[in-house]
């Protein structure tokens, strides 16, 4: 399992501390021109979202299943399942065939899939328990790395959050929850390199439970009820 840290961070910090790991650390290979690449991520709950209730309470152990694909690209879609102990995280995920999105996605028939799959794991929570995709979110990513390390860090910019109804075909959400506000996102794995930690504690984070997941679903309930 790798560690996970998050923090809130405001323009000023950003600007800081962009400019100083810019200089130690590389740009994710995946990013395009801009140096950064845009994600939409469709989020699964129970209907009594039990997720959602879980990060909100702090439960030290918990897991949630999305959707996602990279720069509106809605033909290599992949589910992932990730799972949190405290700071620690780890994170399934496999390929989905356009029919199986839609399959999870509205309901439509599709084949089985391979047995013990993560599709199929998906399919049973659905099935048997209520399942269902809640809300969009969406946002652009700015990711450095270092491959040493598997130390990976990431600026992701524009929250917001959207309907579940045309999240394959609507170009982006603006609702940008955070407003001029980011979320910093710090992963690895043993050990966090001491030159990264004083870059980090130079600019006054503080460390925080940040869910975009959580801040986007509580967003549209306020705005929809739901």
């Amino acid at each position: 399992m790798r560690h996970e840290l998050k923090y809130i961070l405001t323009p000023i910090q950003y600007t800081l501390l962009q400019s100083r790991l810019k200089w130690v650390m590389q740009p994710d290979d995946h990013v395009l021109e801009s140096g950064e690449y845009f994600i939409r991520s469709i989020y699964f709950d129970s209907p009594d979202k039990l997720a959602l209730e879980e990060k909100q309470n702090g439960v030290n152990i918990r897991q949630k299943y999305r959707i996602r694909f990279y720069n509106g690209d809605v033909k290599h879609c992949r589910l992932e399942c990730k799972e949190k102990t405290g700071t620690r995280i780890t994170k399934r995920s496999e390929s989905l065939t356009e029919e199986q999105v839609r399959c999870l996605l509205f309901g439509s028939i599709c084949d089985s899939g391979e047995a013990d799959s993560l599709f199929q794991e998906m399919k049973l929570h659905i099935d048997s328990e209520g399942y269902a995709p809640v809300v969009t979110v969406d946002y652009v990513r700015e990711p450095y790395v270092l491959q040493l390390s598997d130390l990976r860090v990431t600026f992701d910019k524009e929250i917001a959050w959207g309907a579940v109804e045309g999240c394959l075909t609507h170009e982006r959400y603006l609702s940008n929850i955070y407003g001029d506000n980011m979320v910093l996102e710090v992963k690895y794995n043993d050990y966090l390199p001491e030159h990264i930690s004083c870059i980090l504690s130079s600019v006054g984070l503080v460390q925080t439970a940040a869910s975009k997941y959580a801040a986007c679903a509580a967003s549209q309930i306020a705005a929809r009820g739901y």
